[in-house]
């Protein structure tokens, strides 16, 4: 009976490191954009935050003045680092869904 359970348990435990590694390569090849609050810039970055792409409006510079485009980019990367809050938040709570679920 011992040596079921030890199995049941080994196996448990192979099967939540498997989700958690599972769950960290999800993470890893996450992208989010954040963007402005008008849409005129957009900023690409990974979970590692390592940022891909930034785009801006084609007419941005003829529209607004410098230390406005400045904010806009600022308010970007702001909603990109908070989208990729939420998402590793999320991650996290997967990760212990999968804990509690060993430890029943």
């Amino acid at each position: 009976m011992a040596s079921d359970d030890l199995d049941q348990l080994l196996e448990r435990a192979r099967m939540v490191s498997e989700q958690m590694a599972d769950m960290r390569n999800r993470l890893t090849h996450s992208e989010v954009v954040g963007t402005s609050h008008d849409g005129t810039v957009a900023v690409t970055m990974t979970a590692d935050a390592d940022f891909r792409d930034v785009r801006l409006d084609a007419e941005l510079f003829e529209r607004r003045r410098p230390d406005e485009v400045e904010d806009l980019v600022l308010e970007a990367l702001k909603d990109a680092g908070a989208q990729l809050r939420r998402l590793t938040e999320q991650r996290m709570g997967e990760v212990t869904e999968a804990l509690t679920a060993f430890g029943q």
